[in-house]
């Protein structure tokens, strides 16, 4: 049986300003981002792992960085465009609370298979090109292979949706949060999941949190 150890990217500087992000180039980790980065070389310890597969924007790869410079430095890092964030087209770049106004918001958050983000993706591409990834992911390992997987908090919503049978329609009942670690067992037919969203805060703090579903992840 394989295992996928998921990673959302940590806290972005996008994040920190509740922007919703995207494709957009040049987005980094914030300075709260780099040492939850950090942290993961402690968490994750010297995990026998066969390759990295990361999302192509940067600051997936800043996230698992550190722990790759210590126990990572023979492991294959493979970049795969199917884990992307989402094309938001118009929508990136924008802060969250706006969109939130915007009539397409009530359909995101409730029939998301309808959603065209404006001069961007159709939102169900997206639903289907991680669940290209994840059956390609099933049919490739074999045994006792394990991957991390680095990418973005809706993507990594789907990879857990789509493991556990969800419709795309209730994938907001999922929260991921920044440098959250989930984990997947899998073989060729099926999925189990053994840990989601395991982060750095405190159980009082996500108690009190009420925040509503967003795109693009929780910002905390």
């Amino acid at each position: 049986m394989g295992t996928a150890i998921l990673i959302r990217h940590a806290r972005s500087t996008a994040n920190a300003s509740n922007l919703l992000a995207g494709q957009t180039p040049g987005v980094r980790l914030d300075p709260h981002g780099i040492e939850q980065s950090k942290a993961l070389v402690e968490i994750l310890g010297p995990l026998p792992v066969d390759a990295v597969i990361v999302s192509p924007l940067e600051r997936c790869i800043d996230t698992i960085s550190p722990w790759l410079h210590r126990y990572g430095a023979n492991i294959p890092v493979h970049s795969e465009p199917r884990i992307i964030e989402p094309d938001y087209g118009l929508w990136s770049g924008r802060k969250l609370e706006e969109l939130a106004q915007e009539k397409l918001w009530e359909s995101v958050q409730k029939q998301p298979q309808s959603v065209r983000f404006p001069n961007g993706e159709l939102f169900q591409a997206v639903w289907d090109r991680v669940a290209s990834f994840m059956q390609s992911l099933q049919r490739q390992l074999h045994g006792e292979e394990n991957v991390i997987v680095v990418s973005h908090g809706d993507i990594i919503k789907f990879m857990l949706a789509q493991s556990l049978k969800m419709e795309f329609k209730d994938f907001q009942s999922i929260i991921i949060e920044p440098a959250s670690i989930s984990i997947l067992n899998f073989d060729e037919n099926s999925y189990r999941l053994v840990q989601m969203n395991r982060s750095s805060n405190s159980i009082s703090s996500m108690v009190r949190n009420k925040s509503k579903a967003q795109l693009g992840g929780e910002s905390r």
